[in-house]
């Protein structure tokens, strides 16, 4: 497989086909990869990279059972092999869920095959994508049949039960969701839903509001004026559950990108803050996020676990983590998660987590509150630590919740990723 790294332009098949096949392979992020993208290929092109990108990465085990069934005989070993597997991959996907010309689908993907040093591969690409064309209701319904192939195993087995449910969301489009800001300076669902009628109410958070997939928000002119913001409603719902009131002592302990610290900010403005983060590119975002919404905290870069490093011995009534996790609950936002975590990390996450929250718990005034939440979707990163932290912490309560769209997992709440919001674990601890 011959890679171009130059400084010419890419075509959008040529360069959604190098990161597919890093990311599934050679498990580089996507992260890393996509300023490659945005330098490589021309803007009219970006769009339909990405929708190949996100769409094969998030069908790929399903992509690749209905392969599997149309190829006689197996692929070759290999980096060829794998290169192939990608590029028949990539045309399967276009002919049976994007609605774009298929002789031209097809003649792409074959030179795509040329292109890339697979010309022995070009019979074989052209023979099946022909076959998936005269077939296609049966590919398409083979596609549905294989949807739980999507799923990491991990997240497979941790939920047999939901398996068919989680595997139709997690290859489906994440919502884009917007939170509206409170107060005098900020706009009412019903204002912002009466100036974009195409908008619509979010059933998870009261704060937010979904827009239609494809929106532009460089027309949301209330974004530029600090008015709403960029969040998927269900990170949204952590602030609405810590509660923040006026003069309280605060912490942001995870707190990069700096969605939840404004959010924080907004609820109630006369607080002290402060937003912690061990990384500096990560802190400057919240920095950032804060600048734009014209509001204040304290910052400061470090290992919230590592209280000598920033604690002055003050107690917080409150603490917000959002503790660093496997991601599985926004997998369908981030599908190189599936292909990037490795059961080593899976190990490492909750050791990670417990210590995070016993460090903060020394940190947190009695009668105070804490916010344990995490994107993942694992028991081992949610209720089962959390049975662990209770068993071991005799100071610490477990807060019941009114949350109707989550479910009680009897050591906290867990909302599954669906049409309003991402995948979410909620636990409000209280110190006796």
């Amino acid at each position: 497989m011959s890679k171009k790294k130059s400084q010419f332009v890419l075509d959008a098949r040529q360069a959604a086909f190098e990161i597919i096949f890093s990311v599934v392979y050679l498990r580089e992020s996507l992260s890393n990869l996509f300023p490659m993208l945005k330098k490589q290929v021309a803007a009219q092109d970006l769009s339909l990279s990405r929708s190949l990108i996100y769409g094969v990465l998030r069908q790929w085990g399903a992509l690749s059972e209905l392969r599997k069934e149309l190829c006689k005989s197996p692929l070759q070993e290999g980096e060829k092999g794998q290169a192939v597997a990608a590029i028949l991959n990539l045309g399967i996907f276009q002919l049976l869920q994007l609605n774009l010309a298929e002789y031209a689908v097809i003649n792409e993907t074959v030179n795509l095959a040329k292109k890339n040093g697979l010309a022995s591969a070009q019979t074989l690409v052209n023979a099946l994508l022909r076959r998936v064309q005269r077939e296609k209701d049966a590919c398409q319904t083979a596609l549905v049949k294989h949807k739980t192939a999507n799923l990491p195993p991990y997240l497979l087995n941790a939920w047999k039960n939901r398996a068919e449910e989680l595997a139709a969301v997690q290859s489906s489009q994440p919502p884009f969701s917007l939170r509206l800001r409170v107060g005098e300076n900020g706009i009412s669902a019903e204002q912002f839903l009466e100036k974009y009628p195409d908008a619509r109410k979010n059933q998870l958070c009261k704060s937010a509001v979904v827009l239609p997939s494809g929106a532009d928000l460089q027309e949301i002119t209330e974004f530029v004026e600090g008015k709403v913001s960029v969040q998927d409603a269900g990170a949204q719902l952590a602030a609405e559950i810590l509660a923040p009131k006026s003069g309280e002592k605060i912490l942001d302990a995870c707190a990069a990108p700096g969605g939840k610290t404004g959010h924080i900010l907004e609820i109630a403005s006369n607080v002290d803050l402060l937003a912690l983060d061990c990384d500096e590119r990560r802190l400057e975002k919240v920095n950032a996020n804060l600048s734009r919404l014209a509001l204040a905290a304290k910052t400061a870069l470090a290992d919230a676990a590592d209280l000598a490093s920033w604690w002055n011995g003050e107690k917080f009534d409150a603490i917000l983590l959002d503790a660093p996790c496997s991601g599985t609950g926004v997998i369908r936002r981030n599908p190189d998660i599936a292909f990037l975590r490795q059961e080593k990390d899976l190990r490492n996450f909750p050791k990670v987590q417990m210590r995070l929250l016993r460090e903060l718990w020394k940190t947190l005034k009695n009668g105070g509150r804490l916010l344990y939440m995490t994107c993942s979707l694992l028991p081992r990163e949610n209720n089962l630590l959390i049975e662990q932290f209770l068993f071991q912490e005799k100071t610490a309560k477990l807060v019941p919740l009114d949350l109707p769209c989550c479910v009680d997992t009897g050591s906290g709440y867990l909302h599954f990723p669906d049409a309003d919001g991402d995948g979410f674990f909620y636990c409000l601890l209280n110190k006796a």
